[in-house]
């Protein structure tokens, strides 16, 4: 019955509520828009996902529509726009998607590393709790407490020379036993565990 009107004509009809010139603007368009969005987006499943989009809006709009160009012009150019919100939504998600796996992909190397420093720790630790007592208490306050040579004088009673032959006798123990970068992790997972 509709397919003798002008797409002007059942343009009319539609913004009137007519569902047989919206099944005729369908037959007219749906098959070449359909063409046109599988060639952009190389997917039957997203393009008929688009096409229903397009039409369930046109249809959802009918009475306010604002239409300045001719039907076919508008239904082309709402596809253009439906594919580029389309790409805009894919490329957020695989951006997202990117970012997750390389989360992934770090975490098990940070997990594993931060247990290693807590390993070699542990046994810096040891090696700096069998110091005698005076020397690791010495110790502790200038490497944990991060107090200077006057402070750790000052709190023990002590001598400044006192203080640094201290330092010097209990640095020279662990680096028998330890590395530089094994005494420098210690720091790191203090930084870390507090």
């Amino acid at each position: 019955m509709y397919q003798g009107f002008t797409d002007e004509q059942l343009l009319s009809l539609l913004r009137n509520g007519d569902a047989g010139a919206f099944s005729a603007i369908y037959d007219r368009y749906s098959r070449p828009l359909y063409l046109y969005i599988l060639s952009k987006t190389d997917r039957g499943e997203t393009s008929k996902d688009v096409l229903q989009d397009l039409f369930a809006t046109l249809w959802e709009k009918r009475l306010v529509l604002d239409i300045h160009c001719s039907l076919r012009s508008y239904l082309y150019q709402s596809v253009r726009h439906k594919i580029i919100d389309l790409y805009r939504k894919d490329a957020t998600y695989r951006k997202y998607l990117q970012q997750l796996i390389e989360h992934f992909d770090a975490q098990p190397h940070n997990i594993s590393e931060t247990y290693d420093y807590k390993a070699k720790a542990t046994e810096v630790f040891e090696a700096i709790n069998r110091l005698p007592e005076k020397m690791k208490e010495i110790f502790m306050l200038s490497r944990f407490e991060n107090l200077s040579i006057e402070q750790i004088a000052a709190r023990l009673e002590l001598s400044q020379q006192t203080v640094k032959n201290q330092i010097s006798k209990a640095l020279k123990i662990l680096r028998t036993h330890y590395t530089q970068t094994d005494l420098l992790t210690v720091a790191v997972v203090v930084s870390i565990l507090s």
